[in-house]
């Protein structure tokens, strides 16, 4: 029977949690703000866990105020040092860019499990927080991608820097004309993001060549059915690229 492996990625919204099982998972999600005490989160990770015992743990984390936490947490849970994801570990992916270390470790993640599933060249779109764009070459070469702002991001930006604007968050898309202001926030948020990661691809389509693009993150329901571009949708997708670097370096 393969080892029950926990893994955790903390994001800037989100903490992600799943257990593997054989070859299942089971997942819980908390919010990342605000931070509350170790016994809070110990407390939810043994409910979670109930009578599985894990072998082993992996973290990834954007959120260094989390961190001491949940490595703490996780050596506690498992009797041993929880893999802690950065590019110097043993990812199978090579660095070709400026600052590996830069590298957010769920783009990592991203990476690692998307290349264990496409043989070539393949871009991974991460709807987060922020939207991120990784894109990686036949040769598993992680070679750049692109940043910019998530959906919720940009309704943030529009209440917060406008005098009358609200605060709304995107559930559903009805159409790309708002009959409203709200309806108008949404449609701008939700259809320009789909036209953006559109034209980024096209364009790093002329610089790689032929690739797989794989979706995933939190906004991928919403915007997924906007895009022109095929592609694959892994939700679970910086989970699984934990199990396999948790393999990696201690299998």
């Amino acid at each position: 029977m393969t080892d029950k492996i926990l893994t955790i990625d903390i994001g800037n919204s989100n903490i992600n949690i799943g257990l593997f099982k054989d070859d299942t998972i089971r997942t819980v999600s908390l919010s990342t703000r605000p931070l509350k005490d170790r016994a809070f989160y110990e407390g939810v990770l043994r409910e979670f866990l109930g009578d599985d015992q894990p072998a082993g743990a992996v973290l990834s984390s954007v959120v260094p105020s989390h961190d001491g936490l949940f490595y703490e947490i996780l050596e506690t849970l498992t009797g041993e040092d929880p893999v802690v994801v950065t590019h110097s570990i043993n990812t199978g992916l090579i660095f070709d860019v400026a600052e590996p270390g830069s590298i957010g470790a769920d783009r990592i993640a991203n990476a690692v499990a998307a290349c264990s599933r496409i043989n070539g060249s393949l871009v991974v779109v991460d709807l987060g927080t922020a939207t991120t764009i990784t894109v990686v070459d036949r040769e598993k070469r992680l070679i750049g991608g692109v940043i910019m702002p998530g959906v919720e991001m940009m309704c943030v930006a529009l209440n917060r820097q406008t005098c009358k604007l609200p605060l709304v968050m995107p559930v559903s898309l009805s159409g790309p004309l708002g009959k409203d202001t709200k309806s108008s926030i949404i449609s701008g948020v939700g259809y320009g993001t789909a036209g953006a990661v559109d034209r980024l691809l096209d364009e790093i389509s002329v610089v790689l060549g032929e690739f797989v693009a794989v979706l995933t993150g939190g906004n991928a329901p919403l915007i997924k059915g906007l895009l022109k571009r095929e592609y694959i949708y892994i939700p679970e997708l910086t989970l699984t690229g934990l199990r396999i670097i948790h393999e990696r370096n201690r299998g």
